[in-house]
């Protein structure tokens, strides 16, 4: 692929080609009813769409990119163009979290070395596996607003990773040893506005959530969060008393040396993806170009007074599925 570009209407746009294992080509098939056909199809219409889009003003649109939205929304056009709006209008609107994703940045940096997420790799139905151990993000010193770009660095570093389009996520949130400051780092207003972001605006598909052992200290920010999930979200939620609940879920030897069973060395995973996300610096910057009128799409993030952010809270977490 050529140089990344921002201008929403380049004279001529790099051929794409599926080069993925046989496995990925079927699964995009059976999955997200993708085809050679199809793909290109939708990849012109979406393309036209942005030129002509009179408040997107500057745009990546590289397959890679693009494809992040058509597979999340299963190749339907109009879906994937109201989530690249979202997508757009999200990252203005909440710039805290969202840009200057730069790993050079000393404070980035400092939150990377944490290694809070961890991309596991791919397992054999070729999903994309993470674990993301809470108790190692540093809360004397970091906030919520710190949490969230390392979350979203980790995302767009794996964003154009095609495997992972296709196969999504499964993740795994590891609450053991947490104290009382892992959760108060996080406002009601912003829980509620960064579950939305997940919902509408963020282009990546979770397959599966395995939590283990959520403290009662924080039951009540977890009803906070589920409750303001879709419900197709919800239903992939799976909470586990312990470790030797979720394993019975997870491809063991995929996970790191910490837990018994696992294989991985999380010294040689952590360098591996300092590495990757330092190689992907210029992209990451670049997505600091891409512009829209944020101001018409304000409402999407509008906290109203009435008690819609409490309702369905109570009990919500608690209909979830406990091993």
């Amino acid at each position: 692929m050529s140089a990344l570009s921002v201008d929403k209407n380049p004279e001529k746009y790099d051929e794409y080609s599926f080069t993925l294992p046989e496995m990925y080509r079927k699964l995009a098939e059976e999955n997200l009813g993708e085809t050679d056909e199809i793909r290109e199809h939708s990849l012109a219409q979406l393309r036209d769409w942005i030129a002509k889009h009179p408040f997107i003003k500057r745009c990546r649109t590289d397959a890679p990119f693009l494809l992040r939205f058509l597979r999340m929304r299963k190749f339907s056009v109009p879906r994937a163009q109201e989530t690249l709006e979202r997508y757009l209008a999200m990252r203005q609107s909440f710039p805290e979290w969202f840009q200057k994703l730069d790993p050079q940045d000393s404070e980035i940096n400092e939150v990377l070395d944490d290694f809070q997420f961890r991309y596991l790799g791919q397992d054999s139905k070729g999903r994309a596996v993470v674990s993301l151990p809470i108790k190692v993000f540093n809360v004397d010193k970091f906030g919520s607003a710190h949490q969230s770009r390392d979350c979203q660095l980790f995302l767009e570093s794996l964003a154009d990773n095609e495997q992972v389009q296709i196969g999504g996520y499964v993740v795994l949130v590891d609450y053991a040893d947490i104290t009382m400051r892992h959760i108060a780092i996080w406002s009601i207003v912003d829980v509620k506005n960064f579950i939305n972001c997940v919902n509408h605006s963020l282009p990546l598909r979770l397959k599966e959530i395995h939590a283990v052992g959520l403290p009662k200290f924080a039951m009540t920010i977890a009803e906070l969060a589920v409750s303001c999930m879709s419900q197709k979200l919800k239903d992939r939620i799976h909470c586990h008393k312990s470790m030797e609940d979720a394993k019975k879920h997870l491809e063991v030897k995929m996970l790191t040396t910490d837990y018994e069973g696992g294989t991985q060395d999380p010294k040689e995973l952590k360098r591996a993806y300092l590495e990757q996300v330092r190689a992907k610096r210029e992209e990451l910057l670049l997505l600091d170009q891409m512009e829209i009128d944020a101001e018409r799409y304000k409402s999407l993030w509008h906290l109203t007074t009435d008690d819609s952010i409490e309702s369905g809270v109570a009990g919500s977490f608690r209909k979830l599925n406990v091993d």
